[in-house]
C-alpha cells in the first residue's frame, strides 16, 4: 500500500511509526515524489488493538478470511486487502478467485494442470471440489443459466495485455465442446465441435502476433457464439458464429522494435513445403524471414519466439484450415495471397521531386512477383504506386508521387489486402460452423467475447487509442454489474450492515472520447475530412478544447475557495484533479494524456488522421478487384 504525507518531521514519523506497528517493521520502500513521502507499507495480518485510526484505514482482515476463494467476503474491501488476497493465493499456486459474479484470473506463465478431462467432470457433474473457483466453473454456470432460464448468455474475458485472456478463451471454449455431450456414452466430439475448436489455430495464426508484452497477443477482437440445440436430455452444440473486428491493420507494414509481424507470415516463411516455396518464391534468398521488409523490422533475433515451432503451427494451421470448410485451392489462394504481400514490401522506390518517383531497379525482380502472386497486371500496379489520380469537376489528371508517398500507397495497399483476406477467411468458416438451416434452429447460445487487452507502451498510437477506448466500455460494463446493479439489489432489501462502496465511475473518460459533437473521435472525424486537416492541428485542436477549459475550470474553483482554510483549497485542487482526465505532456506539442481507469497513457499525434481514415485510393481499389 502507498501513502502520501505530508512534510513536516511530526507527520513523517507518525506515518512510519504507525506503518511499523501495522507491518512489525517492514517499510518496503520510501521515496520523495514532488513536496511529498510516498511510503510503500507491506502489511501484515492483524494491526494493532488501539492503534490510530485517523492516519490510516483498517487494513487487515481476520485470519480466517486468510486466502478466501471470494473477495466479496473480505470485512474490509479495499485495494491493499485485494491485492495481498490475490498475492497470497498466487503464491500457493491458486490462480483464480471470485469477485461475486467475476473471476480473477492470475497468468501463472508456466503450464499449470488445471484443465484435463478430470476437472471438466468435476465442474460439469458438481463433483466434490467444484466448488473452487476455476474458468471451467464460469463455463458452467453460463451453460446451466442458458439451460434453466432459458436465457443467452456472453462471457467477457478481458484484462491487461498479456494477461491470458486468449489462453482463457481457449479452455472455455475447449468445456463448452468437451464437458457436455448429448449422449453420455459419447466422449467424442461431434463435427462441429472439433471444427469450433479448429477455429483457435486458425485465428491466432492470422490475427495473433508476439508484442514486447505477451508471445501470443491477440491483435483483433473476436465474439464466438456457440449455438445449442436440445437433444434428448442435454443441450447440444449444432453450430457456432465468429464476428471480428478491430485488426490491427498498421502491424502488416509496422513491427515495433523487438516485436513480429502476424504469426502466419513465419509460419509460411518456416514451414511450406519445397514445391509451395518454389511457387510462391520463398526459396534461395527468399526463403527466410531475414530476407523480408515487412517480417524483420522488430529487430535482429525478433522472427522467433522461445518454445515455438513455426514449421510445426504451419501445418496445424494448414490442416485446421481445411477442416473448418477451406478447401485445397483456397488455401493455395491464401499462400499466394501472403507471399505477394511479403514480396510487395520489399519493393522499393527512387526519383526526384521533380521527376516523381518510379520503382527502384533493384526492385524490379521483387514488383514482378508480387505483381504475378498478387494476380494484378504489372503495367497498372507500377502506374498506381507511383501516380494519382485527381478528379476535378471536367477531367481525370494523372499527379506524380514522391518516394515517401509511393511507400505510403504501397503500405496502404499491402494493409488492405490482409484486411479482406482476414475478413474473407471468416465467410468460409462461418458457412461450415453454422449453415441456414441450423441457423434458424437454433435460437440458444452461449457467447465468448476476446478482446484486446489494455495497452500502454513507451509509444502509443491509434492502434493502443481504439483498443484502450473498447476496455474503457467493458470497464464500464464490469462496474454496473458488481457495483452498481448488487448494491442496488442491497438498497432494495435494506441490509443493515452493509455500508454503500464507493468506485471511480469512467463514464467522464469515455465522454471525453466519443462525447458529441465536442469529443475527440468528433474532433478526429471533423479534422480528417479537411483537406488540411493535419495531425498538428488536430492535437492543437485537443489542447483549445480540453486543456483551456480545464484550464478555466480551476481558476474558477480556486476563486471560490479564495481566503479558505488550506484544508479546502487542498480539497479543491484534488476534486479539480480529479475531474480532469485530459493533460497536455509538458515537453511535446504533438502528444496527448488520458487518464484512464487503469492508467494514465500518452498518445503520440503523429499518424492519427492517416490511420483514422485508412483509405486505399479509388484506381487501387479497381485494380485490385479486376
Amino acid at each position: 500500500m502507498s501513502v502520501r504525507a505530508a512534510t513536516t518531521s511530526d507527520e513523517l514519523k507518525r506515518i512510519v511509526a504507525r506503518g511499523s506497528r501495522l507491518t512489525g517493521g517492514r517499510i518496503s520502500s520510501m521515496q520523495r515524489v514532488d513536496d511529498n513521502y510516498v511510503i510503500d507499507i507491506a502489511f501484515a495480518e492483524l494491526a494493532e488493538p488501539g492503534a490510530d485510526s485517523d492516519l490510516l484505514p483498517p487494513l487487515c482482515n481476520p485470519p480466517i478470511l486468510d486466502c478466501t476463494p471470494d473477495l466479496t467476503t473480505l470485512s474490509y474491501l479495499h485495494e491493499p486487502a485485494v491485492l495481498y488476497n490475490l498475492k497470497r493465493r498466487y503464491e500457493q499456486r491458486m490462480i483464480y478467485t471470485y469477485s461475486g459474479v467475476v473471476l480473477v484470473a492470475m497468468n501463472p506463465f508456466d503450464p499449470v494442470p488445471l484443465y484435463s478431462a478430470e476437472y471438466m467432470a468435476r465442474y460439469a457433474r458438481k463433483e466434490p471440489g467444484h466448488e473452487v473457483p476455476h474458468l471451467f466453473a464460469i463455463a458452467e454456470n453460463a451453460y446451466k443459466g442458458m439451460v434453466t432460464d432459458q436465457r443467452n448468455q456472453t462471457i467477457i474475458v478481458y484484462g491487461e495485455s498479456g494477461s491470458g485472456k486468449t489462453t482463457s478463451a481457449k479452455y472455455i471454449m475447449r468445456y463448452f465442446a468437451q464437458a457436455h455431450h448429448a449422449d453420455a456414452n459419447d466422449k467424442e466430439m461431434s463435427t462441429v465441435e472439433s471444427q469450433i475448436l479448429a477455429t483457435n489455430p486458425v485465428f491466432e495464426s492470422f490475427g495473433n502476433a508476439k508484442t514486447t508484452r505477451n508471445d501470443n497477443s491477440s491483435r483483433f477482437g473476436k465474439f464466438l457464439d456457440i449455438k445449442f440445440e436440445q437433444h434428448r436430455m442435454h443441450q447440444k452444440i449444432v453450430g457456432g458464429r465468429i464476428r471480428t473486428f478491430l485488426l490491427e491493420r498498421s502491424r502488416v507494414a509496422y513491427q515495433p522494435p523487438t516485436e513480429r509481424n502476424y504469426h502466419i507470415f513465419y509460419q509460411l516463411l518456416a514451414g511450406a513445403p519445397d514445391e509451395l516455396r518454389a511457387e510462391l518464391r520463398l526459396n534461395g534468398e527468399h526463403a527466410s524471414w531475414q530476407a523480408f521488409h515487412y517480417t524483420r523490422q522488430g529487430g535482429e533475433g525478433c522472427g522467433t519466439i522461445a518454445g515455438v515451432n513455426d514449421a510445426e503451427d504451419f501445418a496445424v494451421t494448414d490442416a485446421s484450415l481445411g477442416l473448418v470448410g477451406i478447401g485445397d485451392e483456397q488455401r493455395a489462394a491464401i499462400w499466394r495471397t501472403l507471399a505477394g504481400i511479403l514480396h510487395l514490401g520489399n519493393v522499393t522506390f527512387s526519383g526526384t521531386e521533380s521527376t516523381g518517383s518510379y520503382v527502384d531497379s533493384s526492385a524490379e525482380a521483387e514488383f514482378g512477383m508480387a505483381a504475378g502472386l498478387l494476380g494484378v497486371e504489372e503495367h497498372r500496379l507500377r502506374q498506381w504506386l507511383t501516380k494519382r489520380q485527381i478528379v476535378t469537376r471536367h477531367d481525370h489528371i494523372l499527379a506524380k508521387v514522391n518516394k515517401a508517398q509511393a511507400l505510403v500507397i504501397r503500405d496502404s495497399i499491402a494493409k488492405f489486402i490482409y484486411s479482406r483476406l482476414f475478413d474473407w477467411i471468416l465467410g468460409p468458416i462461418n458457412a461450415s460452423l453454422l449453415p441456414t438451416s441450423v441457423d434458424e434452429k437454433a435460437t440458444r447460445f452461449v457467447g465468448v467475447l476476446d478482446i484486446y487487452g489494455f495497452e500502454h507502451f513507451d509509444q502509443n498510437s491509434f492502434e493502443q487509442f481504439c483498443i484502450n477506448y473498447a476496455n474503457e466500455k467493458l470497464q464500464q460494463n464490469f462496474n454496473h454489474h458488481v457495483f452498481k446493479l448488487e448494491q442496488e439489489e442491497y438498497r432494495r432489501e435494506k441490509l443493515e450492515n452493509w455500508t454503500f462502496i464507493g468506485f471511480q465511475d469512467n463514464q467522464p473518460c469515455i465522454d471525453l472520447i466519443e462525447g458529441k459533437p465536442i469529443g475527440i473521435l468528433s474532433l478526429l472525424d471533423e479534422e480528417s475530412r479537411l483537406e488540411q486537416g493535419s495531425d498538428r492541428t488536430f492535437t492543437e485542436k485537443l489542447y483549445r478544447q480540453f486543456v483551456d477549459a480545464g484550464s478555466t475550470v480551476a481558476s474558477a474553483g480556486s476563486k471560490r475557495v479564495a481566503g479558505s482554510t488550506p484544508a479546502a483549497v487542498a480539497a479543491a485542487a484534488a476534486s479539480a484533479a480529479d475531474v480532469s482526465y485530459f493533460r497536455k505532456p509538458r515537453f511535446s506539442n504533438t502528444a496527448f494524456t488520458i487518464r484512464h481507469y487503469a492508467h494514465d497513457v500518452t498518445y503520440e499525434g503523429d499518424g492519427f488522421l492517416e490511420k483514422n481514415k485508412d483509405t486505399v485510393p479509388d484506381e487501387i481499389l479497381e485494380l485490385l478487384c479486376s
